[in-house]
């Protein structure tokens, strides 16, 4: 690996890690604020890191096993930010129906 390819590698994986972020982060605060912009942001973050993504796997020469991994990655990356959001909201309304039972 030379050196080029090495710092365009540890790039495109940064981006993909903070498009990771920055799509839970918008998706989340879109969703909890109900602002729909934000949550389209997310999504956007997300439609750039599957770009990425495929530049790494395209331009990359890492082994076959790491580019497997940012794949599934990616994938599995889309269902996360929902499925969490879900869960939260699960564990809160849970908690207020057992705090308003408890009242006198």
């Amino acid at each position: 690996m030379t050196p080029q390819t090495l710092l365009l590698s540890a790039v495109l994986l940064g981006a993909f890690v903070l498009l990771a972020g920055a799509y839970a982060l918008f998706y989340c605060v879109g969703r909890s604020a109900s602002r729909r912009e934000l949550t389209w942001a997310g999504y956007v973050c997300y439609s750039v890191q599957v770009i990425v993504a495929l530049a790494v796997l395209l331009v990359t020469p890492l082994d076959w096993w790491w580019k497997a991994l940012v794949l599934a990655s990616a994938i599995v990356y889309q269902r996360i930010p929902p499925v969490v959001w879900r869960y939260l909201e699960t564990l809160h309304l849970s908690s207020e129906e057992g705090a308003c039972s408890r009242t006198p």
